[in-house]
C-alpha cells in the first residue's frame, strides 16, 4: 500500500472521531491472546419445553376420530447475531424467543370394505422475537447522523461497519429488535378406493398461509469500506471515514402476506399382471403469487421505466435527485419511474404474472423377474412445481413508496449527507436501492427419474444398482440489473474506470465523475437486484447398494454413489456473478459431491452370550457394536477475486481470477491448492477481455473430502420383563482423524489458499437408558 502519510502516521486531527468510538466501543475487541488474537467462548443456553396432547375416539366401526396439539417454546441466545451478513466477532449476539404449536383433526370414514375416506383439518403456526444482546447501544459521545435520525429509535444504533479485503471484517447488529408470526390452515380429504386390480386415490387440499413480518433491513445503516476507493486501504478509509457506500432503511415495517395453495390429485396404482404394477398419477397445484394484505407491496418493471423523461440526477454531480422528478406519495417525495402499486390500476395484487401450468404427471412400474433368485425392475417419472420461499417478497416489500432505502457512495461516516471527495453537504434526498421481482416469475419446475434392478444375491442379502436423476428448469436467482450499461466502449468505459478507481477519468474535454449512480441503466435508483426464476440444473447418478439383515448376527448396508450436479445458482436468491452473461455461473455446483461411499452396520458379539458362568455371559455377553463409515470427495468452491475492482459496474456482481497454469493440490494446511495458478483479471480499460471478468470456472478448485468412522457398543441389561437398562458407550470421529474442510477463497486475503477450518475432532459419550 502507498503511504498517504509521513512515517505513515495519519494525523489525529483527520481521524474521524466517531469511528475512534466505535473502535472503542468493544465492537471490534482488543486481543485477548497473545497481540493479535482474540478468543473467546460465550454461553449460548437453548432452553426448550413440548407439550403434547392426543386424543383417539372410536365413534363407531366405521368413524375414527383423531385430534392432536403440540406446543414447544425455544429460547435460545446466539453469538454472533443469527442471520447476520458475514459477522466477525461475538460482541453482539442475539435471543431468540421462537414458540410454535400446531393441530390436526382427522375423521376416517369406512364407507364400504373397498372405499376409505379420511378428512382433515391441520393448524400450524409460529412467531419468532429477536432482540440484540452485547455491545448495542450507542457509545457515550456519538455525535454521528444519518439519512434518518429518527429510525435509529431502537437498540441498535451504532451503523453496521463492513471493512473490505484484505481485512474482510465485519460488524453488525443487524435490524434487531425484529418479530414475525405465522399460521397455516389447510383443510385436505383423501379418498381410496380398490376396485378389482386398481388400487385409486383421490385427494385435494387447500392451505390459507399469512404471516406478518416486519421488513429485513438496517435501520442503523451499513457503512462500507472498501480498498478501491480513497486509501485503498479499507481500514484506514474506516479511520479517515470515507464510506464507500452507505445505505439506511427509513423505516421498519410490518407487511402482512397471504399465499394460497389449491390442489388436487389422482393416483391409480394398476396391478396389470402378478409381476407388472404401474402406478399413474397426474396432480395439479394453483401456486399464485404471495400478496400483501393491505397492497402496500410495489414492483419495479423495467418495461415500464419511461426513458423520455428528464435527467433526475440534480446537476451538482452530487448523485442527488432533483425534486422536480419525485412524485408525491402519501406526503412524502419518491422517486416512482417503472414502480407499480399492487391492486392499483389492474397491477397484480402478487405483483407478477400468476402462471397456472402447473400440471405434473407421475409416472412409475415395478416388474418382478421372478427366478430363483427373485429380482425386481423399478422406474419411475414425476414433476414437480413449487413457489419460491418467501423471501423473494420480504426482501422486495423494501421498494418505494412503502419503503425507502437511499444509499450514497463515497460519503462522510459521521454525516452520510457530506461528500468525501468534495466536502460538500446536501440536503436532497439519495436514490433508493430495489429488490425487484420479474414480472415474468414462473414457478419452479423439476422432473425426476430413475430405474434400476434390485435382487437377492443370497438369502438375506439384497443387492440393488440403479440411475436416479433430476433436472430443473425456471429455478431461482437474482441478477443485477442497474449496473452501469456495456454499450458506448469509449465513453462507456471511462465512467466504468472512474466508478472503479474512485478517481474522475477525463475522455475528450468530459470529467465523469466516481458516482455509480449517475450512469446507471436505469438513473433515478441506486442498485436494483432482480429476483427471477431463469436459471436451471442437472443431476445425474449411479447408486449401487448392498443390504444384508441379521445373518450370523451381522446387519449392514453399504452404498456407492457416483454423480455429477450442474447448476447455474445453487440456492434461491443467489445472485449469478455476471448480470450480462448468467452462463458464466454455469458450472459444478455446491451439491456436486462426485462420489460418495456409506457404511452402517450392526453386530451382536457372540462372545461370553451362552457361557455357564454367570458374570461372563451377565457382563462381558450380549454386546453388541455399531458404527457409520462415510467417505466422500470434496464439493466444488468458487475462487473469487477480491482486488482491485476491474469491473466498475456499480456493483452486486462476483469477479474470478484468472487461470494462468495448471491447478494443482499439495493438500496441506497452508496451501491446499497451488496459488499461483490464479492472476488478477485485466480492466477492459486497461486492454483485458471479458468486460474485466476472470476467466475462471466457478467450479474451479475441489474442497477437503470426509474420511469419517462412528463407532458405539451398547449392552441391554433385563432386570425384570419389564425393566431394562441399555448402556451406550459412543464414539463419533472414533480414531480423531484431522479432518480439513473450508479454505480461504478470496485472492487478495492474507490467508488465500489456507484451510481455516476442520470437522469436528474425536468426541466420546456415555449414555444411560432405562425403559419400564
Amino acid at each position: 500500500m502507498p503511504s498517504y502519510f509521513p512515517n505513515d502516521v495519519i494525523p489525529a486531527n483527520l481521524i474521524d472521531p466517531n469511528a475512534v468510538l466505535e473502535m472503542n466501543s468493544g465492537a471490534f475487541p482488543h486481543p485477548n491472546f497473545g497481540t493479535t488474537q482474540y478468543i473467546s467462548s460465550i454461553p449460548q443456553p437453548t432452553n426448550v419445553r413440548e407439550d403434547v396432547v392426543r386424543i383417539d375416539h372410536a365413534i363407531n366401526t366405521k368413524l375414527q376420530l383423531m385430534g392432536h396439539y403440540l406446543h414447544d417454546s425455544v429460547n435460545q441466545t446466539y453469538y454472533p447475531p443469527l442471520w447476520g451478513i458475514a459477522n466477525n466477532y461475538p460482541t453482539v449476539g442475539t435471543a431468540m424467543l421462537n414458540p410454535s404449536w400446531s393441530a390436526t383433526i382427522k375423521l376416517t370414514q369406512t364407507l364400504s370394505p373397498t372405499l376409505l375416506n379420511e378428512t382433515a383439518f391441520l393448524y400450524s403456526g409460529n412467531t419468532i422475537h429477536l432482540t440484540p444482546v452485547g455491545v448495542f447501544a450507542q457509545p457515550s459521545g456519538w455525535t454521528g447522523t444519518t439519512f434518518f435520525p429518527a429510525a435509529n429509535n431502537r437498540l441498535s444504533r451504532m451503523p453496521e461497519i463492513q471493512l473490505g479485503a484484505p481485512y474482510g471484517r465485519n460488524w453488525s447488529s443487524s435490524y434487531f429488535p425484529w418479530k414475525n408470526s405465522f399460521e397455516g390452515y389447510e383443510t385436505r380429504d383423501d379418498l381410496s378406493w380398490n376396485k378389482g386390480v386398481h388400487q385409486f386415490k383421490f385427494g385435494f387440499s387447500w392451505l390459507h398461509a399469512p404471516k406478518n413480518q416486519e421488513l429485513q433491513a438496517n435501520t442503523q445503516g451499513t457503512a462500507v469500506f472498501n480498498n478501491s476507493s480513497f486509501s485503498k486501504d479499507s481500514y484506514i478509509n474506516f479511520l479517515l471515514g470515507d464510506v464507500a457506500t452507505f445505505t439506511q432503511l427509513q423505516f421498519l415495517a410490518g407487511k402482512h402476506w397471504v399465499q394460497n395453495n389449491y390442489g388436487f390429485y389422482v393416483l391409480d396404482n394398476w396391478h396389470i399382471v402378478p409381476r407388472l404394477t404401474l402406478n399413474l398419477g397426474l396432480r395439479f397445484d394453483a401456486l399464485p403469487h404471495t400478496y400483501e394484505r393491505f397492497n402496500q407491496f410495489a414492483n419495479f418493471v423495467p418495461a415500464n421505466y419511461n426513458t423520455s423523461l428528464p435527467n433526475p440526477f440534480n446537476s451538482d454531480g452530487s448523485g442527488t435527485l432533483n425534486p422536480a422528478s419525485l412524485t408525491q406519495f402519501n406526503g412524502a417525495p419518491f422517486y416512482l419511474n417503472g414502480i407499480s402499486e399492487a391492486g392499483v390500476n389492474g397491477f397484480p395484487r402478487g405483483v407478477v404474472n400468476n402462471q397456472y401450468d402447473t400440471w405434473q404427471p407421475r409416472i412409475g412400474f415395478a416388474y418382478s423377474l421372478g427366478g430363483k433368485e427373485p429380482a425386481v425392475i423399478r422406474g419411475g417419472f414425476g414433476m414437480f412445481f413449487e413457489r419460491v420461499q418467501g423471501n423473494d417478497v420480504y426482501n422486495a416489500a423494501q421498494n418505494p413508496p412503502f419503503a425507502y432505502q437511499p444509499s450514497a457512495t463515497n460519503v462522510n461516516f459521521s454525516n452520510p449527507h457530506t461528500s468525501a471527495l468534495s466536502g460538500a453537504t446536501t440536503t436532497q434526498a439519495f436514490p433508493s436501492t430495489l429488490t425487484n421481482i420479474s414480472f415474468h416469475y414462473p414457478p419452479p419446475g423439476t422432473a425426476q427419474f430413475s430405474l434400476g434392478i434390485q435382487r437377492q444375491i443370497a438369502p438375506s442379502v439384497i443387492g440393488v444398482i440403479q440411475y436416479v436423476g433430476s433436472v430443473g428448469w425456471t429455478q431461482n436467482n437474482a441478477r443485477a440489473i442497474n449496473t452501469l450499461p456495456l454499450s458506448d466502449p469509449v465513453v462507456g468505459l471511462a465512467k466504468r474506470q472512474a466508478v472503479a478507481t474512485n478517481t474522475p477519468v477525463v475522455v475528450g474535454g468530459i470529467s465523469y465523475a466516481p458516482t455509480a449512480n449517475l450512469y446507471r441503466q436505469f438513473p433515478g435508483f441506486s442498485s436494483i437486484r432482480q429476483e427471477e426464476n431463469r436459471t436451471n440444473f442437472s443431476y445425474h447418478s449411479l447408486q449401487i447398494g448392498v443390504r444384508m439383515e441379521n445373518k450370523h448376527g451381522l446387519t449392514f448396508q453399504l452404498a456407492y454413489t457416483y454423480s455429477h450436479e450442474i447448476d447455474t445458482a445453487t440456492n434461491d436468491l443467489n445472485v449469478v456473478s455476471n448480470p450480462f452473461d448468467i452462463s458464466y455461473d454455469r458450472a459444478s455446483g455446491g451439491f456436486d459431491r462426485r462420489q460418495i461411499f456409506n457404511a452402517n452396520y450392526i453386530y451382536q458379539l457372540p462372545f461370553f452370550a451362552k457361557s455357564g458362568n454367570a458374570f461372563e455371559r451377565i457382563v462381558l455377553g450380549g454386546w453388541e457394536v455399531s458404527g457409520v463409515t462415510v467417505v466422500q470427495s470434496g464439493i466444488p468452491q468458487s475462487i473469487t477475486y477480491n482486488g482491485a475492482d476491474t469491473l466498475g459496474l456499480g456493483g452486486d456482481t462476483t469477479n474470478r481470477p484468472n487461470i494462468v497454469a495448471p491447478i494443482s493440490y499439495p493438500k496441506t494446511r497452508l496451501a491446499w491448492f497451488n496459488k499461483a495458478a490464479f492472476a488478477a483479471p485485466i480492466a477492459p480499460w486497461l486492454g483485458g477481455g471479458n468486460q474485466g471478468f476472470g476467466n475462471a470456472r466457478k467450479d474451479a478448485i475441489i474442497l477437503p473430502g470426509l474420511f469419517n468412522f462412528n463407532l458405539a457398543a451398547f449392552k441391554t441389561f433385563a432386570f425384570t420383563e419389564n425393566v431394562k437398562l441399555q448402556m451406550r458407550f459412543e464414539s463419533f470421529n472414533t480414531f480423531n482423524h484431522t479432518e480439513f474442510q473450508n479454505i480461504d477463497a478470496s485472492t487478495n486475503d492474507a490467508n488465500f489458499g489456507q484451510v481455516t477450518s476442520t470437522y469436528d475432532p474425536r468426541v466420546l459419550q456415555l449414555g444411560a437408558k432405562i425403559s419400564f
